[in-house]
Formats: C-alpha cells, structure tokens, sequence
C-alpha cells in the first residue's frame, strides 16, 4: 500500500460555503466550524486511522511508562527505541520512530498519521518541556520524573487536551490553508501577511477552547482504565473514536450558537 491521503474537499458544496464565509469575512470561529462540518467524514476517518491511535496510546502509556522502576525497559517494551539516561528529545525521537515502524506494520502511511505523529511530538515536546525547561542541570532522572507527573488525572488532562487540539487543528488546517493564502492582499479577506497570521492565532486558539471537552475526561480515563486491567491499544482506540466525536459536536455547537445568535 501507498500513502493514503486525506479527501478533496475543494469541489464540495460544504466547502464552497467555507470559501464564501472566507470572502464574506466571517470571524474565525464560523470558518473553523464551516470546515470541519465539509471535513467531517475526514475526521471520522481519521479517528479510525490505526497511526492516529496507535498516537495517542503512546501519549498514554509514556507516563506510566515513566512510573517505573526500569524506564527504558518500560518505553522498549512500547516499541521505542531508546539509548540508556533518555532526555525528553530522546523520547519524542523515539515515539516518532514507533509510530513510523506502526505505519510500516499496518502496510501504508497515511496523512491522517503523520498529522497525529507531529501532533503527539509537539504535545509532549511542549507540554512536558514546560515542566523541565527553566531546571538547571536537567538530566535523565528529572526528565524521567518530570514525566510521570503526568500519569496523574490532572496532568494526562493537560496533555491529551494539547495533543487533540494540535490534531484537531493541523486536521482542519490540512484543507483550509491552501484557501486562505488565496486570500492574502489588497482589498481581500487579509489585506496583509499580519492579518493572516492574527487569523491563524485566531483558529489555533479556537481549536484549543473546542477541545476543552477531552480535559474534562482524558484524566479520569487514565486512571480508571489503568486501574482496569492497563491501558491498551484496543482501548486507546475507543477513546480516540469518543474523543472525536465529542470535539465534533463541540465544533458543531459553536457553530450553531453563532447561528442563533
């Protein structure tokens, strides 16, 4: 098998109302749920992607994976490949490598896979560097500890909503940035490179607030379903699946209350 690739929205009726949103200078929050309405198939699709999971299953199991006495036994045991005393680029290399060696196992690499791969290496690049970056001395112990922190309901909350609130917006940016540069100058939606990027910041942080609903849960997830019997692919998956669902409607939501008001 090839690469898999995401559909053509462009000839679809959904996305022609994006396109006259877009002229009609809509605000950012009427765009952003115009194109995940004409990409929803696409999301549903990519909620069932086996890289997109196989993602976030990582992003799941590394905490607790960092709970343990042998932490680089523990990461082998996921499929990343690890040197001995890991820092934290150490890791988010190897999970990037584990899920290209899922895209290989599963015979093809899809768009929907290397969007949840980037977005499961930023999250964890981010959110858990936040915890170490003004440490000085930052050494394999504290990047270990520093990790396991968030295996805990309040922590796992924060990255699973940062790793669904890149993919949710890397998933619409897929379609809707190849349009918005047509839009760019004089007596145009953007008169301006800064009034693209304003809008860009705009959508990232309507993202963000969209995929408030997964912090609600993800944590309580973790722990009940560690404590069930692990946390394996099978149920990383179901969350995978709920998740965007949920993030869906959200979108949806915002969108009608606009509408209405």
């Amino acid at each position: 098998m090839g690469h898999q690739r995401l559909g053509t929205l462009p000839r679809s009726k959904l996305w022609r109302d994006v396109v006259e949103l877009i002229d009609h200078r809509a605000d950012v929050g009427e765009v952003a749920a115009a194109t995940s309405l004409a990409a929803e198939q696409s999301m549903i699709d990519a909620s069932q992607d086996a890289a997109v999971q196989h993602a976030f299953y990582l992003i799941a199991k590394i905490p607790l994976a960092a709970r343990e006495h042998e932490f680089e036994a523990a990461l082998s045991a996921l499929g990343i490949p690890i040197r001995k005393g890991p820092l934290l680029t150490d890791i988010v290399s190897g999970l990037m490598e584990a899920i290209d060696a899922r895209t290989r196992q599963i015979g093809g690499r899809s768009d929907y896979g290397e969007i949840a791969q980037l977005s499961a290496a930023e999250a964890l690049y981010a959110v858990i560097g936040r915890e170490t970056r003004d440490l000085f001395g930052v050494d394999a112990v504290i990047t270990q500890s520093a990790i396991a922190g968030f295996a805990t309901v309040k922590q796992f909350a924060v990255l699973a909503r940062d790793f669904f609130s890149r993919l949710t917006r890397r998933h619409i940016d897929y379609y809707l940035s190849r349009e918005l540069s047509k839009h760019v100058g004089p007596a145009r939606r953007f008169p301006s490179v800064r009034e693209h990027r304003l809008f860009e910041d705009a959508l990232d942080l309507h993202c963000r607030e969209a995929t408030r609903v997964i912090k609600e849960y993800s944590g309580e997830w973790l722990s009940k379903h560690n404590y069930e019997g692990g946390i394996d692919p099978a149920k990383a998956g179901r969350f995978v699946s709920y998740a965007a669902q949920k993030i869906r409607g959200e979108l949806r939501y915002r969108r009608n209350a606009r509408v209405i008001a």
